[in-house]
């Protein structure tokens, strides 16, 4: 779909149906704005902006086709897109529930609403367990306040799902959506539309005022596929706030907000190195923090099993989580009202509050990324009751990423002291 000169006032979201409306969405074409229909593949995929390759088609020619955006449904050349010109409705004001920033917090916050009031951009750079949720929640009333549909996108769904509980707490006379595979709300525009980056796929100039949460977590940050989503769901005149505990180079160099200290102040736990290591150091650490709850984070989904194996014959019962894990929302909502042992990929390296969690890198030097060994670390000490807590790399070798994840920490404390 080429992009539409919209002004504010009339926005437009366009639906990959492939022609085929939904009766729910009630898109009968009126006299004054029709319906927009467009090829769905011309010399480039109209929904993804990907190349597409020539291949036999059920309509008996031989058609393009949009490979790379196959999990939303084949489009080819003899199908189409279709847009619903109509101006979207007005959102609904609302106001958050009382909020006790630190002064720290209230900066941040501050500099959100001028932002969103501007229509600028801006980065918050802020270490994890700072309380970035709430330093949104003034400037998404601003947002709402000024009739401008507010969008927070985040390349995980379990952070959607952790943003969706949050935000239904704070906003409770707001409309607001959650999107992401398998999500009963697909397809749907909300005051507020909490969404992966995936998802946005489907919407055009839909959003006024954008924040993109964990900007810097995978597959958001090598993806340029899904910058492009962001780009196309924006309105010509947003307003575009990037969150970030470990920004990149490039996300850098937009006006920047720091906050180097967690809400509760005190520092960040600073990972120990134990090197080399056995699997008898393991247990030795699991039997320590007995009594407490232990996230144990591995490179590979075939090391849980094998690791799930080994502590079960030393009398330490465990649980695993990964990202393909059709049980994981229900395990971790589990692991949360204990004190026992979860195996996990990245896939809890954010977005995941636990209280008074101890956290161990298995095999540290392998596969882990400075970004998500610094990001794995801040789930420990989150809770103001419980700031502190143990963070340790077990591995057999040295790797830049420790090191360095090692040194952004400490730099982060030095900031951050008063």
């Amino acid at each position: 779909m080429t992009k539409h000169n919209v002004s504010h006032t009339k926005r437009k979201c366009l639906m990959d149906l492939r022609g085929r409306l939904i009766p729910d969405y009630s898109l009968e074409t009126t006299v004054d704005q029709p319906l927009v229909y467009r090829p769905a593949v011309t010399w480039r995929c109209q929904r993804c902006g990907k190349l597409p390759i020539r291949g036999p088609c059920t309509c008996g020619k031989r058609c393009y086709y949009c490979r790379h955006c196959l999990i939303f449904g084949k489009i080819r050349t003899c199908d189409r897109l279709v847009t619903d010109p109509r101006p979207l409705d007005a959102v609904q004001p609302d106001a958050h529930a009382a909020l006790r920033l630190t002064d720290d917090q209230q900066r941040i916050a501050d500099a959100i609403v001028r932002t969103i009031d501007r229509r600028d951009r801006l980065l918050v750079h802020a270490v994890c367990g700072a309380g970035k949720t709430p330093m949104l929640f003034p400037g998404i009333e601003r947002a709402l306040q000024t009739n401008q549909r507010v969008l927070i996108a985040t390349p995980r769904a379990d952070v959607v799902r952790e943003l969706t509980r949050h935000l239904k707490q704070a906003f409770q006379h707001a409309n607001i959506v959650s999107l992401f595979g398998g999500s009963t709300d697909r397809l749907l525009l909300g005051d507020i539309t909490i969404s992966t980056t995936h998802q946005l796929i489907h919407y055009r100039a839909c959003f006024d005022a954008v924040f993109i949460d964990e900007v810097d977590a995978f597959p958001y940050r090598s993806d340029r596929t899904l910058h492009r989503y962001v780009r196309q769901a924006s309105s010509s005149e947003s307003s575009l706030i990037l969150l970030s505990a470990t920004p990149s180079f490039w996300d850098r160099r937009l006006p920047t907000v720091r906050l180097m200290r967690r809400y509760h102040g005190v520092p960040l736990p600073v990972p120990r190195l134990h090197l080399p290591y056995t699997k008898a150091d393991v247990v030795t650490w699991l039997q320590i923090h007995s009594g407490k709850s232990r996230l144990i984070f591995v490179p590979e989904v075939s090391m849980l099993d094998v690791w799930q194996a080994y502590l079960r014959e030393h009398q330490l019962e465990s649980g695993t989580v990964h990202a393909a894990d059709p049980d994981r929302v229900a395990k971790v909502a589990h692991f949360r009202t204990t004190t026992g042992i979860l195996l996990t990929t990245t896939i809890l390296e954010r977005g995941v509050t636990l209280v008074d969690v101890q956290v161990a890198v298995l095999d540290a030097d392998r596969s882990f990324s400075d970004a998500a060994l610094v990001q794995i670390s801040g789930r420990v000490g989150r809770s103001a009751d419980f700031p502190n807590g143990d963070v340790v790399f077990f591995a057999n070798d040295r790797s830049d990423a420790m090191y360095q994840a090692i040194d952004q920490i400490k730099r982060a404390n030095r900031e951050g002291c008063p």
